[in-house]
């Protein structure tokens, strides 16, 4: 999607949710996704029946059902209708059910009489996608984007003005990937790895070593270890209460992109298989290819 879109809304997790995305002037994407099959016709009639009427007064948009949106070969595999406006706003938008993943989603695009939104409207709805793909999904806010494996679910994120960071996890392990802008600010002089060391010195929960490491081609730091055990009591109430397979192997890398001019990290707890780790920063793009 256009660069200067950005995150509006968003709710719902895998099951059913709801985002919207906006730019200065008006809300531009819109998607609603849910498991199992819907309606399409009749969602579709809705849909219409409330971008022609509010209540009792007509919006003085026209609207068709006609209009080519994307292309099936686009979105194979999927039962899917389209629809557009035209008035004081202009859009279009689609609704499919996917064979796949079974899962409906309803997507639309807006923008304003004068400006030529449609094939920037296909480009980015031809671009949404309900699934992975081999077994990883992806997960992005605000340019940031990476591959995890597809059993791991959202456990929390943060979007500050300089600082993304989104975790996930999975049983008893855990995935946490972030993004620092005004890295000169933020490394104050010192090198990839001192700044980790110095930002991580009193860490308690996992015992750790590092060394400097060359990560997508930049200066960076790898770091190992473990998690550390819980002493007593303390373990024995884990025990009785966790009753999952043990996840104590800790893994981060984390590098400078002075193309980007921005600072990544990423940190797995895993029991085996630190690979997942390596196939997560080798999917982030931290800055463009020629």
């Amino acid at each position: 999607m256009p660069e200067e879109w950005t995150l509006g809304a968003v709710g719902g997790d895998r099951k059913a949710g709801y985002l919207r995305v906006d730019d200065e002037k008006m809300p531009r994407l819109q998607v609603k996704w849910s498991r199992g099959r819907i309606d399409l016709e009749r969602k579709r009639k809705e849909y219409v029946k409330r971008l022609t009427k509010r209540g009792r007064k007509a919006t003085g948009l026209e609207v068709t059902t006609e209009a080519r949106v994307v292309s099936r070969r686009a979105k194979p595999k999927k039962e899917i209708v389209g629809y557009a406006w035209r008035g004081p706003q202009c859009g279009m938008g689609v609704l499919w059910n996917c064979e796949t993943c079974e899962r409906a989603v309803i997507a639309q695009v807006s923008w304003t009489p004068e400006e030529e939104g449609h094939e920037i409207a296909r480009a980015v709805l031809e671009s949404l996608e309900d699934h992975g793909v081999g077994g990883w999904d992806t997960w992005g806010i605000d340019g940031l984007a990476f591959l995890a494996p597809e059993e791991y679910r959202l456990e929390g994120w943060r979007r500050m003005t300089r600082y993304l960071e989104v975790r996930l996890e999975q049983g008893g392990a855990s995935l946490k990937v972030a993004r620092w802008g005004m890295v000169p600010m933020v490394l104050d002089g010192r090198s990839v790895r001192e700044w980790y060391e110095a930002e991580n010195e009193r860490r308690r929960e996992v015992e750790w070593s590092g060394e400097e490491e060359t990560v997508r081609g930049h200066e960076g730091m790898r770091a190992w270890g473990r998690r550390r055990r819980l002493a007593g009591g303390l373990r024995k109430a884990a025990a009785r209460t966790v009753r999952r397979q043990t996840m104590d192997l800790f893994e981060a890398y984390a590098w400078h992109c002075p193309e980007s001019n921005r600072l990544y990290l990423v940190e797995s707890v895993h029991g085996r298989g630190g690979e997942i780790t390596k196939g997560v920063v080798d999917s982030i793009q931290c800055h463009e290819e020629e």
